[in-house]
């Protein structure tokens, strides 16, 4: 199988005006899930695999052109990535999920989820169904990945060290990769 002819689109959540969540010392979630995007990006890149990018900086854009860039270039995957949050009075509350809608997207999400667990040994919060807009309307297998929570004490820690967002974006592209090498 030839990965020249996959392309994929990561969507680097929020940015610009919307920061997304922001936790523990001030980490902010645009912050967090651009470096793991652009990392990812690479990742992918170096596999023989055409990346779009929705953003590629700190910029602000709806959701309907994150889906519309997908849906026109005809993208084989759409993976949203993100960061959780909760209120800063539970810093209990830790862990990686991965959301899907549709069953193709399920397969995607499981691999993404496993391999995120497998190489952070964080908190396994699952896969799980949801009616984000970005899953809902994307014509293709489509997840969006939850790294860690800003708001958890441990994931906060964990999410500011450019080291653990490294292996993080390491984890992602490889369960992308496992998707692919199964399906396409």
């Amino acid at each position: 199988m030839s990965n020249s002819r996959i392309t994929i689109t990561i969507d680097a959540g929020h940015g610009g005006r919307d920061p997304g969540a922001v936790g523990i010392g001030g980490i902010r979630e645009t912050d967090i899930v651009l470096d793991i995007s652009r990392q990812v990006e690479q990742l992918l890149q170096q596999q023989g695999i055409e990346v779009l990018m929705t953003r590629t900086d700190d910029r602000e854009i709806d959701l309907p052109p994150r889906v519309s860039l997908a849906n026109r270039t005809r993208s084989d995957l759409f993976v949203s990535i993100h960061a959780n949050a909760l209120t800063m009075s539970r810093p209990d509350v830790n862990g990686a999920e991965t959301y899907y809608f549709s069953d193709r997207g399920r397969v995607l999400a499981q691999a993404i989820q496993s391999n995120m667990i497998a190489a952070t040994g964080m908190r396994d919060r699952g896969v799980k169904f949801a009616r984000f807009y970005v899953l809902r309307n994307t014509q293709m297998p489509a997840a969006l990945v939850e790294v860690g929570f800003v708001t958890g004490a441990e994931d906060a820690r964990r999410l500011a060290d450019p080291s653990f967002r490294r292996v993080m974006a390491q984890a992602i592209a490889r369960g992308i990769l496992q998707y692919v090498q199964q399906n396409f």
